[in-house]
């Protein structure tokens, strides 16, 4: 198609023409004459196609040079992925975004529940997305991302990162972001291939970038792994060893596992004696390594200030500890070794360090009995472990290696018998979303305290928890009504600290109650949305 030039009869040849239709009425006006433009208009509805007809015109005469037929070809249709959400969603979506980073959570709230109802944002809510895109949650891709992808494309734009089209492209070009981002994609569909193509280019890759594609291998982490990663650990940049030292650990049959388990055995062992009157007593017996080159290539290291405070060889005890595989220790039972490490004047390295090995590998029977012996041994039940804010706070990190449920299950006991110090120092960690039963009852607990002495309130208030419950809570009318009560019947008193804390904590549980109620099923389908 021949570009259409411009000229002063155009005017008069479409323009004046379509003016005179539109004021005449579509369904009043003669076919429109043949011009440049006609080809574009291909609407059967005589209201739509003067409507096109305008649009047309008028982007030529706007444009006032050269402009042919075919720079108004349209792209392909806006991906249609749902239903408008309500109204009032969308308004508050565009509320959430507005507010910047202290809104960013109840953002991804806003399109977990959009994903939930099956529904997406209005069009006018495209551009604010755009200029919030490389900010907005993982959730938000399933939702709103194809459209986004789609208006960048309309806009010359490259598209997100994470999107169909950058996981398609080759990772061997492009920038360092992404060349990793196609990669990471590769490894989730590929693993062994992803590192088959990886291992004849790597040694020729910048050491960021050598860094980077080491670190995607954490997905699809495998045995046959084991080699590539191993000869990582001679690598000429830090970056790349340490990436491969932090993956080797999550391989228990590896040759890196297995030098950590002999080290491991070499300074922990429990020594056993017999009674002369029956039974058996154990001790244990701590040898605190000596650094070497050989710990340093396999990321044993003390840093600068454990050396300058001379705990350099009890740091890399921990460290040892907490990269072993736990078979290391299967001569006793997990709770004999908890128990001895809480006895021993190295409690710290060496609890720590087999934290860090349970956490790591999510053993159940690990988990359970540090939680067990270190709740014994905060309440005196262990001979030789006195009850010491250090006690409580391994207290507070063995219960949170628990599952969400089993962890509500053991505070909730502890909410029964009114231990305020120990609750308000597990609520510091744990499950970041409560069940709606263990919310309730912790809304009742708080009624309570509240209810009580000064010096209570005082209790609740100093650890700065409660405010960031509102974050946690089972964000329902009925939990946010509960809120708003006890912020209603707090007693006036010296101070505004928990008052404070209270008036967040009910603000962020309204809000998040608002989310949730924007996306009932009534509302989706009661009228409101536009399809």
């Amino acid at each position: 198609m021949e570009a259409v030039r411009p000229s002063p009869d155009l005017a008069a040849e479409v323009w004046e023409p379509t003016l005179a239709a539109a004021l005449l009425g579509a369904e009043r006006a003669p076919p429109a004459a043949p011009n440049p433009l006609a080809d574009l208009v291909t609407e059967a509805d005589p209201a739509a196609a003067l409507l096109a007809r305008l649009a047309a015109a008028g982007a030529h005469y706007l444009a006032g040079t050269a402009l042919g037929p075919e720079a108004l070809a349209p792209l392909e249709a806006r991906p249609a992925l749902g239903p408008d959400c309500p109204p009032a969603a969308a308004a508050r979506l565009h509320d959430l975004l507005t507010e910047g980073y202290s809104a960013r959570n109840r953002v991804e709230e806003w399109f977990d529940g959009a994903a939930a109802a099956g529904c997406r944002p209005p069009a006018w809510l495209l551009q604010l997305l755009m200029l919030h895109r490389d900010r907005l949650p993982a959730s938000a891709r399933a939702v709103t991302g194809a459209e986004l992808d789609w208006l960048a494309r309309a806009c010359g734009e490259a598209a997100a990162q994470g999107s169909g089209a950058a996981e398609a492209s080759d990772w061997t070009d492009g920038t360092a972001a992404e060349r990793r981002a196609a990669f990471t994609a590769f490894r989730a569909r590929d693993p062994e291939g992803a590192r088959a193509a990886l291992e004849p280019v790597f040694r020729r890759e910048k050491a960021d970038l050598r860094e980077a594609l080491v670190q995607a291998l954490q997905a699809g982490l495998n045995a046959a792994d084991e080699p590539f990663l191993e000869a990582c650990l001679d690598d000429r940049a830090g970056g790349v060893r340490q990436a491969a030292q932090h993956l080797l650990p999550g391989l228990p049959d590896s040759r890196y596992a297995a030098r950590m388990a002999a080290r491991a055995r070499a300074a922990l062992s429990v020594e056993s004696k017999r009674k002369l009157l029956g039974g058996t007593t154990h001790a244990l017996c701590v040898t605190l390594p000596e650094e070497s080159p050989d710990l340093a290539r396999d990321g044993v290291e003390a840093n600068h200030g454990e050396r300058q405070g001379g705990g350099a060889r009890a740091a890399l005890l921990r460290t040892i500890l907490a990269r072993a595989p736990l078979h290391a220790f299967a001569d006793h039972p997990p709770r004999l070794w908890i128990e001895l490490a809480l006895r021993s004047e190295w409690a710290d390295p060496v609890f720590h360090g087999l934290f860090s090995a349970a956490k790591r590998t999510h053993d159940p029977a690990w988990a359970a009995a540090m939680a067990d012996i270190v709740a014994e041994a905060y309440e005196g039940k262990i001979a030789g472990v006195r009850r010491t804010n250090q006690v409580l706070g391994m207290w507070v990190e063995a219960l949170a290696l628990l599952p969400d449920a089993e962890w509500e299950t053991r505070v909730d006991a502890l909410i029964r018998a009114r231990k305020i110090e120990v609750v308000l120092a597990l609520l510091g960690q744990g499950p970041d979303q409560f069940s709606e039963r263990f919310s309730a009852g912790l809304l009742d607990w708080l009624a309570l305290v509240t209810r009580g002495s000064d010096d209570l309130r005082r209790d609740l208030a100093k650890p700065w928890v409660i405010a960031r419950l509102g974050d946690r809570l089972w964000p329902s009318d009925d939990q946010a009504a509960a809120a708003a009560a006890i912020l209603a019947r707090l007693p006036e008193g010296e101070g505004d600290r928990l008052r404070t804390q209270l008036t967040g904590m009910t603000r962020v549980l309204e809000l998040r109650a608002a989310i949730r109620r924007d996306f009932r099923p009534e509302t989706i389908t009661g009228g409101t949305a536009q399809g």
